[in-house]
């Protein structure tokens, strides 16, 4: 379990743990061990470490998290990707990982303020704040709202493929909040955009961190109401509506994606809605 209180964030030391990472991948050791000793790796001058929070370990010993950059993949260690390494991790390991690269990623964006452009080079004591030392102005974690929504039709819900998708590879509907939206505003609204369709009894469910790189998933279920499916052109190759009992391939349960259909069929099963 991490411990993210507010106490004065400590210096990089011998007895901490840290999650090593290269550009966007994640530096494992045998078996994807992502936890790395200090003793195990060579510190350098630009690694530029960022203090996550207290981490307890299966042995109830409490560590200090610390999350750094490498330029190069150090000798002993392979890379492997972020989003395979989450799709593994129990909750407590994969809100540890989801935080160590979200705040390695606004660590590495707001090197120089981008008021005044002055150089940020120190963080402050006891938040995971930047100061422009000409300015004043703070530089905290970026953290993008986005909304995500398992919709009913019936026995049906609605799954959509984006242009990106594998073929055959089907999801939600999701997109980010605009500036001045609720966050039930935005559910209508990309709903609207995405595929043509008008819901009601828009109702919130969960929410998960999603580092790429640094948004937070809102998750509802949402109602059909009016209107067909029409698929934005240049954003939904296609979407229909599948009874639950004959769903087609879907996320992993580590994504809220995931999770929101199997909840949202589950409860439609025992007609709990």
């Amino acid at each position: 379990m991490l411990n993210i209180g507010t106490q004065t964030h400590p210096l990089p030391h011998q007895d901490a743990l840290y999650i090593l990472l290269h550009r966007n991948q994640v530096l494992v050791e045998a078996e994807d061990q992502f936890l790395i000793p200090f003793t195990h790796f060579q510190p350098n001058a630009k690694m530029n470490a960022v203090y996550c929070g207290e981490w307890q370990t299966q042995e109830d010993e409490i560590k200090d998290i610390f999350v750094c950059r490498f330029e190069s993949v150090p000798k002993g260690f392979t890379e492997t990707s972020l989003r395979e390494l989450l799709f593994e991790q129990d909750q407590a390991h994969y809100l540890l990982l989801s935080r160590a690269h979200q705040l390695s990623t606004w660590d590495r964006d707001h090197q120089f303020c981008g008021r005044c452009g002055t150089a940020m080079p120190e963080k402050h004591p006891k938040e995971h704040a930047k100061i422009c030392p000409s300015c004043q102005l703070r530089h905290y974690p970026r953290i993008s709202p986005c909304i995500i929504v398992s919709i009913r039709k019936d026995n049906q819900i609605l799954l959509a493929r984006g242009i990106n998708a594998p073929k055959g590879k089907f999801s939600n509907i999701a997109g980010f909040v605009e500036a001045g939206e609720t966050l039930e505003q935005a559910v209508a609204r990309e709903i609207r955009e995405e595929v043509g369709l008008e819901v009601s009894n828009i109702r919130y469910v969960d929410s998960q961190p999603w580092s790429f790189p640094h948004q937070l998933m809102v998750g509802f279920f949402a109602d059909y109401d009016s209107g067909e499916i029409t698929p934005a052109p240049g954003e939904i190759d296609e979407a229909d509506w599948y009874p639950i009992d004959d769903l087609p391939h879907t996320p992993n349960l580590a994504t809220i994606s995931g999770q929101l259909i199997h909840r949202h069929v589950e409860h439609m099963k025992t007609n709990d809605v």
